[in-house]
């Protein structure tokens, strides 16, 4: 986060469904394995990796991700759009994409009347991107899973 609230512009985030995201920045990139504790509490673990020009070309185009600033009527129309009262979803959503994205800190000193973050794009299977990549995968599943059995035990015997 402290180099998201650095430079808050040219960030990508990608995730799928085993637990891998791979948060891409300017300068660096994280692949990270989660594993989650309840619908907004997570554990996991992970590394900082080399950029890799077959990632890059997947988010080519995309939106960046980031926390941008909606104001109240901003926000209104966005949730009018999910109940059917507006226009279409995708222009209102590319439009609020459009916003160029800013620090925590700049949204906590303006206090927006509301937030949105993202996107985080989602991908079949991170670890199928290349071999490296699925080595890597596979060491941050065990590393996340000992985490997770080391913290909270008695969750982890459910799962035996």
């Amino acid at each position: 986060m402290k180099q998201y609230n650095k430079v808050p512009e040219g960030w990508n985030v990608l995730a799928d469904h085993s637990g891998n995201i791979l948060v891409m920045g300017p300068d660096s990139n994280f692949w990270l394995r989660i594993v989650p504790l309840s619908p907004d509490s997570y554990t996991g673990v992970g590394l900082k990796v080399d950029r890799s020009r077959r990632i890059e070309r997947i988010v080519e185009g995309t939106p960046p991700y980031g926390l941008r600033p909606l104001s109240k009527s901003e926000a209104k129309r966005l949730l009018d759009t999910f109940r059917g009262k507006s226009a279409s979803q995708g222009k209102i959503i590319e439009e609020l994409l459009s916003v160029k994205p800013t620090s925590a800190q700049d949204i906590q000193e303006r206090r927006p009347q509301a937030i949105i973050s993202g996107p985080i794009l989602g991908h079949p299977d991170l670890g199928a991107i290349s071999g490296k990549q699925r080595e890597l995968e596979r060491r941050l599943a065990v590393e996340a899973d000992r985490l997770f059995r080391e913290r909270y035990p008695m969750r982890a015997g459910i799962y035996v």
